[in-house]
């Protein structure tokens, strides 16, 4: 359905005012938690209605409020904290049976399932029974917390760790202390409602942020911002006369400091634009993150966009970027998403236009990547029709969140 996951981010946005207020979330917490942990995000204000709470739901808040509470006075590295607060994997069973049974027997639990598989959260675990589907997003989620809280506090190498590693000596006492004012920060909440999750959760959005790692946010809400003119212009395009959807241009991070565009990166987009003035496609996607070089300020969305308004004379409202993307799997993943968001037709081809190396790759060792890494491929159909160029169908699949790469889930 048209504009189907917007509305179901509208309705994500009102759900959650209860869920901000009672976890006394920021702005940027609230999209941070409703990015890497969408289930949780909606969960909390059908659970505020449960009358009485469930016993395992007390008792694991409990023990991690006690916990965390220890861990102040006694824990001298950020790895005691990551160790600490995190779910045991008693607990996510016992916890995982718990909501498999309010899925059963209440009828707020088990509309939240049904709103989630309606608008295709999870769209992998769709067919599951809803007992299965809410095991699997408990599951998935607490995962995500734990990965978070073991690279960002505990230090532990994440899958990528030239770009996406820990920003601090994990064993730094400065660091720790920091650590422990967070945490005191979320057991400071006063708000007498808190979810079950409360400290974990708060605790893995903190961490991010300590480690100055928001990539999943910035430029949030696009829709709103930088691809306000785009998505404009798409009501008005007449996508019978394009062989296209867009045309995609991954991004190519410069590996010295203080280039914002590399060469080769600004080639791809000569041939997109090159493209783009045959009328191949009536936008172009312009897409990758702050990547490389480690936390660098610099956007390849934003300066490909930069270079071929400036330079090479395409029109602004013509270039929608993706910002976030880390690698090229989720280049493609994330223009998957954007075209579903904007309306864009869905069963069109994306035209990419990138460089021969990539191009092999995009048609070769990338799909075992992405089957490993994502669990999918985010195309149904995908044609290699020349040296530097792919085409290929997106898949829906691509909904899918990714709770182990909190900086684009």
């Amino acid at each position: 359905m048209k504009y189907q996951f917007l509305k179901f981010f509208c309705c994500c946005l009102v759900l959650v005012i209860g869920t901000a207020n009672a976890m006394a979330l920021s702005d940027k917490d609230r999209l941070l938690l409703q990015k890497n942990f969408p289930f949780l995000y909606m969960l909390e204000t059908p659970l505020k209605k449960l009358n009485p709470q469930p016993m395992v739901f007390i008792t694991a808040r409990a023990r991690l409020e006690h916990d965390a509470m220890d861990a102040i006075k006694n824990c001298k590295s950020g790895a005691c904290y990551s160790r600490t607060l995190q779910f045991t994997d008693a607990e996510i069973t016992s916890i995982g049976n718990e909501l498999v049974h309010l899925v059963l027997t209440e009828a707020s639990i088990r509309g939240l399932i049904r709103t989630l598989k309606i608008n295709g959260l999870y769209p992998l675990f769709i067919q599951e029974p809803d007992t299965a589907y809410v095991r699997k997003l408990w599951q998935t989620e607490t995962r995500g917390i734990a990965y978070i809280l073991n690279t960002y506090i505990g230090g532990q190498k994440p899958l990528y760790p030239k770009i996406d590693s820990i920003s601090f000596d994990k064993d730094d006492l400065h660091f720790t202390a920091n650590v422990g004012v967070s945490v005191e920060k979320v057991l400071d909440n006063k708000f007498k409602t808190r979810p079950f999750f409360n400290v974990p959760l708060q605790l893995a959005l903190k961490a991010l942020l300590l480690n100055g790692r928001d990539e999943a946010v910035r430029y949030e809400p696009m829709y709103l911002k930088e691809n306000k003119a785009a998505l404009n212009l798409t009501k008005k395009v007449r996508w019978d006369h394009y062989p296209y959807s867009v045309i995609m241009v991954p991004g190519l991070g410069p590996e010295q400091a203080n280039v914002s565009l590399d060469p080769n990166g600004a080639r791809r987009c000569d041939s997109a634009a090159v493209r783009y003035r045959e009328r191949k496609a009536p936008f172009i996607v312009v897409s990758g993150g702050h990547v490389h070089p480690y936390k660098t300020p610099y956007c390849e969305a934003v300066e490909m966009k930069k270079y071929m308004v400036e330079k090479l004379k395409i029109p602004a409202a013509a270039i929608i970027i993706e910002p976030h993307a880390r690698h090229t799997t989720t280049n493609l993943r994330n223009t998957n998403r954007l075209i579903f968001l904007y309306g864009i037709p869905k069963n069109k081809p994306v035209l990419i236009v990138t460089d021969a190396a990539q191009n092999n790759y995009i048609n070769g060792g990338m799909k075992n990547k992405v089957i490993k890494e994502l669990g999918y491929m985010p195309f149904n159909i995908i044609k290699k029709i020349s040296g530097t160029e792919t085409e290929y169908v997106p898949s829906p699949d691509s909904w899918q969140p990714n709770s182990l790469d909190p900086l684009d889930p």
